[in-house]
């Protein structure tokens, strides 16, 4: 027999499917987190911008020195209205409230609903703006919007929520956000 010396070049099928398999494990992993990343940068957004549209009505307002009542339409989308006022006095009724000002989407899947567990850490206050409606009345040197209440959001089915809330003590709106059931607290923006 003779023995030319060649040596062995290349991989063996065994070594490939090792590290085929271990960039699979670690892929799926990555895939996973970023899922959850763009998920919780979405609801985050959401409260952001929802807290900016509800502080800029609040400014609307005071500006043309009319009432605007602010409601849900639509699973996301809420809009603002401004009451026809020609018919009598402002009313307090938002359900009155008919011309259309202005409107604020989220994209889909967010929507302007929450599972009661969400909101465990704030009972106290029974305002939901989104069902109710919030009424800004023009104020001097004050903001116009209403003296507590929030806007509760969702990512779909999932248990990831953003919140704005206006307390009583606070004279802003605050964006918040969390992920897990009632058991984890909200996280400011």
């Amino acid at each position: 027999m003779l023995n030319c010396g060649s040596k062995k070049s290349g991989y063996t099928l065994v070594e490939v499917l090792v590290v085929v398999s271990i960039l699979g494990i670690l892929s799926s992993m990555g895939v996973s987190g970023l899922h959850d990343a763009v998920v919780n940068s979405r609801i985050k957004d959401a409260a952001l911008n929802t807290a900016a549209f509800l502080e800029r009505m609040a400014n609307e307002s005071n500006r043309i020195s009319k009432r605007i009542c602010v409601k849900k339409d639509h699973a996301q989308r809420i809009t603002a209205y401004l009451n026809d006022e020609a018919s009598g006095s402002a009313s307090s009724n938002c359900d009155d409230y008919k011309q259309e000002f202005a409107t604020f989407a989220v994209e889909s899947p967010i929507k302007f609903e929450c599972e009661g567990a969400a909101l465990t850490d704030y009972e106290d206050i029974k305002i939901n703006w989104t069902t109710n409606g919030a009424l800004f009345i023009p104020r001097i040197g004050l903001s116009a919007a209403p003296a507590e209440g929030y806007v509760c959001m969702q990512y779909g089915s999932s248990r990831t929520y953003g919140l704005v809330l206006k307390q009583k003590t606070n004279n802003m709106m605050i964006p918040m956000w969390k992920t897990g059931g009632s058991g984890s607290g909200w996280n400011d923006l």
